[in-house]
């Protein structure tokens, strides 16, 4: 795909992601070509990679509309994560932490720190720090040692809307939280404490889903007064 293309897919997943397109809502070709000032060519290549990636719904003869996806879909889905995310951090603390994964936990501990400590927070900040959230909680399922466990967290990660929007309303204050949550977290693995770290860790996935059910469902209320439109003009595709 080409830079253009690209650009295009970037705008529409950013759109997506903010609710400036209603779920449901149907996004028109030409329309968003004019807008963007572009050729349908890439839009008509961002619309079917978007689909691909579960964001966009293609219905024959009715074109390209935005997956439906509600702040009630968010907040069942979190009610899961934190149950098997606590399991997960209970049956670590349990087993404990080789000495391999005791390492990287020190390791990410360290280098989230290093983030915080650089005083900034942008786009890169904050996906360099996804990342190393995602390791962090990725060492906790490994020391579980319930293959079936982490699946069932892997699916309730994968769903493609939920992805793109977890990290969207994330600033500096939420990231030095979230990493004390993780210490109190790693403490209680680290000390041997299944109850403590399972409570700890259902309530650091609530607060989490919680956080994005608010902000989903001021975007819903939005849509709900007409203040958000299918055919909204772009004005930036970068």
């Amino acid at each position: 795909m080409s830079t253009r293309g690209l650009e295009v897919v970037r705008a529409l997943r950013n759109r997506i992601a903010t609710g400036a397109y209603a779920p449901g809502s149907r996004l028109n070709e030409n329309e968003l070509a004019v807008a963007l000032k572009v050729s349908r060519t890439p839009v008509r290549s961002a619309l079917s990679t978007l689909a691909a990636e579960g964001l966009l719904v293609y219905r024959p003869n009715s074109g390209y509309s935005v997956r439906q996806f509600s702040s009630r879909d968010i907040e069942e889905i979190y009610a899961v994560r934190a149950e098997l995310d606590g399991m997960a951090a209970r049956l670590a603390a349990f087993n404990g932490f080789s000495d391999q994964q005791r390492g990287a936990h020190h390791r990410l501990l360290r280098e989230t720190e290093d983030i915080i400590a650089e005083d900034v927070w942008n786009e890169d900040v904050c996906r360099r720090w996804s990342d190393l959230n995602s390791a962090f909680h990725a060492v906790i399922h490994e020391a579980a040692g319930n293959s079936y466990l982490v699946r069932s967290i892997h699916q309730t990660n994968e769903i493609p809307f939920f992805a793109l929007i977890r990290f969207n309303w994330f600033d500096r204050d939420m990231l030095r939280r979230s990493h004390e949550e993780h210490l109190e977290i790693s403490d209680a693995i680290l000390n041997n404490q299944p109850s403590r770290a399972q409570s700890l860790e259902a309530e650091h996935v609530y607060r989490s889903g919680r956080r994005l059910v608010e902000n989903w469902r001021r975007i819903e209320e939005k849509t709900r007064k007409g203040k958000c439109f299918a055919t909204a003009v772009i004005n930036d595709a970068a």
